[in-house]
């Protein structure tokens, strides 16, 4: 391109040089000159450029070469990943094998272990059934009977044994029908007896007792021997005869004796009601009350109000069922004793 220049330069001069130069051929000089160093200046940036490009391409290169050893690497890793992947696989594939051995296993164990602690807690739940059937049949214990069905039925809860679910379901209906019945408060009706038994030593019988028709307390005897002998002898024929005012309603006469016998036959009554109501037993209680009530009313002062009070209390005693119905039980003892008979090994 310098070459070009030089030659241009030197037509130029030598054109000057000459007979005249064109004006036009000037400025296409100065034109292409101008042209020319464009170009020059043009060229040198597209070297520049392409320098650059190459330089990236160089980059790229390089990084295309680490790209490719990572996807190298990477590729390594994937096809280990992949082995052990297919490893793991092939051992969850024998996994499910293990797991059902190692169930048959502990269900084997746990039948072993389990048997004798549902055979004790079947013989518990049975000993305990028969204890409340036993104190509801002779006792006529509601409540001992319901507290020791309910601890049967906790002790049948504490294992899973599904041979006795029909049991427990009996055992709960059972259990409703006896929490249904009406159950007496015997301590309260036996206190109530007892305080009876105390007020009877207080009670008026009916009559005049002898004692209280005598004469009343004797006179101081005089000094002398004769005046004392007249005195005894006077008082001897008093003793004879007494008179007093009494009502026409108590006309009869009582003695001590049969005072003291009067009270105690009430007392033995009253007992006898007391020991009926701890038993249980509703007729001989309700037979022993009205014996008494028949006492009061022959024997005693029925106007008095110590008497009134104690034949209300008896009446109100009366009323009082100490032995209620109860239902019959017993379906989920036998229940029980079937499973239990079922689960018993053959003897040989």
């Amino acid at each position: 391109m310098s070459t070009e220049i030089e030659s241009l330069t030197t037509e130029m001069s030598s054109r000057r040089t000459g007979s005249g130069v064109s004006p036009m051929l000037v400025v296409f000089a100065v034109l292409g000159l101008l042209l020319a160093v464009y170009a020059h200046w043009r060229f040198g940036r597209f070297d520049q450029r392409i320098d650059r490009v190459h330089g990236q391409v160089g980059e790229l290169r390089a990084a295309q070469d680490r790209i490719g050893s990572e996807l190298g690497t990477l590729t390594t890793r994937v096809e280990q990943s992949d082995a052990l992947l297919r490893n793991e696989i092939k051992n969850l594939r024998e996994l499910p094998t293990q797991v059902n051995e190692l169930g048959q296993s502990l269900a084997e164990l746990r039948a072993r272990t389990d048997a004798p602690q549902r055979a004790w807690v079947r013989a518990e739940a049975l000993y305990l059934l028969e204890l409340g059937d036993r104190r509801l049949r002779l006792e006529h214990d509601v409540p001992t009977a319901i507290a020791a069905m309910e601890s049967a039925d906790a002790r049948l809860a504490t294992v899973a044994d599904p041979a006795v679910a029909e049991v427990r379901r009996q055992l709960e209906r059972e259990l409703a029908t006896l929490r249904a019945v009406p159950v007496p408060d015997l301590p309260a009706v036996i206190v109530r007896i007892s305080a009876l038994e105390a007020r009877t030593a207080t009670l008026p019988v009916l009559g005049v007792p002898v004692a209280a028709a005598r004469r009343g307390a004797p006179e101081a005897p005089p000094s002398g021997a004769i005046e004392r002998a007249f005195h005894r002898i006077w008082q001897a024929l008093g003793d004879l005869v007494s008179l007093r005012r009494v009502d026409p309603a108590n006309v009869r006469l009582v003695t001590g004796e049969e005072e003291s016998l009067r009270r105690q036959h009430l007392e033995l009554l009253l007992f006898s009601a007391r020991i009926a109501a701890m038993q249980q037993d509703s007729t001989a209680f309700v037979q022993s009350l009205r014996s008494a009530d028949a006492i009061l009313t022959q024997f005693f002062e029925g106007s008095a109000p110590g008497v009134a009070a104690a034949r209300t209390e008896i009446a109100a005693l009366s009323s009082i069922d100490v032995d209620p119905p109860h239902p019959e039980v017993g379906m989920a003892m036998q229940s029980l004793q079937r499973v239990m008979r079922g689960a018993a090994p053959a003897t040989p």
